[in-house]
């Protein structure tokens, strides 16, 4: 890592009324935290390094993701992980307050802070979704999208789960990588009527894919029914591998995504 610079960001996020759990005052003041990653000859002003955003999963910080990151700034990116409000962080605040449409919002604003820079998102599981349809929103601004194992079915589980909005209640559990965590309202009915097939098909960028066979949290068919349905992706399935990546499947995630982003052009061959 001596050719890569650790960083740390810290970005302003519009007051949104906080919802369940939380208040308009303190979202006034909140800010996203991220860990940012550049190579040295970027960071001296030789030369213009793309831009890519690690996305956490649901209950996480960017630091789960920091290893990531680590890796595409050494390959010669301006890697950033932010640790979205609501997240695993201990300065995220509540989980209750949070929702895919706030961490979108965080990265709206990580997006903004970095101007005019096209980007890469990098998302795994809820980041996926997240980076997902951020990216929709900037067809001039994102070069490709790399999503491993991605919850791009949430809106449709929390409709199956709770139906009505009036059978949601104020906080609620949800099993992720084999531990609960305590949700709120707001968690569903933020993506209850969002249409993430319609929202996929709109994407005009390469995305690849990597998902393990074995994941029980996000099936691999979630993966393999949104690579029918995006105009231009792959799909890489990692044998034996559950709702995560470990040891030597995650060097060879990384290297998988690392040679996508180098065959769209984001990296330069090593």
């Amino acid at each position: 890592m001596s050719d890569v610079l650790a960083r740390e960001l810290s970005t302003p996020v519009a007051a949104d009324g906080a919802g369940e759990g939380g208040s308009a005052a303190s979202s006034t003041r909140a800010l996203v935290h991220s860990l940012v990653y550049v190579p040295r000859d970027a960071a001296a002003g030789r030369g213009r390094a793309p831009l890519v955003i690690c996305c956490h999963g649901l209950g996480e910080s960017g630091l789960r993701v920091a290893g990531i990151a680590q890796r595409f700034a050494a390959a010669g990116a301006v890697a950033v992980a932010p640790s979205f409000r609501g997240g695993g962080a201990p300065t995220a605040g509540p989980m209750t307050a949070m929702s895919v449409l706030t961490e979108i919002a965080d990265l709206e604003a990580v997006l903004d802070a970095a101007r005019a820079w096209p980007f890469v998102d990098v998302g795994r599981s809820q980041g996926g979704l997240v980076g997902a349809l951020a990216a929709v929103g900037r067809p001039a601004q994102v070069s490709a999208l790399v999503l491993w194992y991605p919850a791009l079915r949430l809106p449709a589980a929390m409709r199956s789960r709770f139906g009505s909005g009036s059978a949601v209640p104020r906080a609620f559990t949800h099993r992720v990588d084999g531990r609960d965590v305590t949700l709120g309202r707001r968690y569903v009915t933020d993506v209850r009527d969002l249409d993430v097939d319609a929202e996929l098909a709109r994407l005009r960028v390469p995305v690849l894919l990597v998902h393990g066979e074995q994941d029980v949290d996000v099936p691999i068919a979630v993966s393999e029914d949104a690579t029918r349905l995006l105009p231009d992706a792959r799909l890489v399935r990692v044998p034996g591998a559950a709702h995560g990546f470990g040891d030597e499947r995650f060097a060879e995630a990384v290297a998988r995504s690392e040679s996508f982003l180098t065959w769209c052009g984001v990296l330069e061959d090593p």
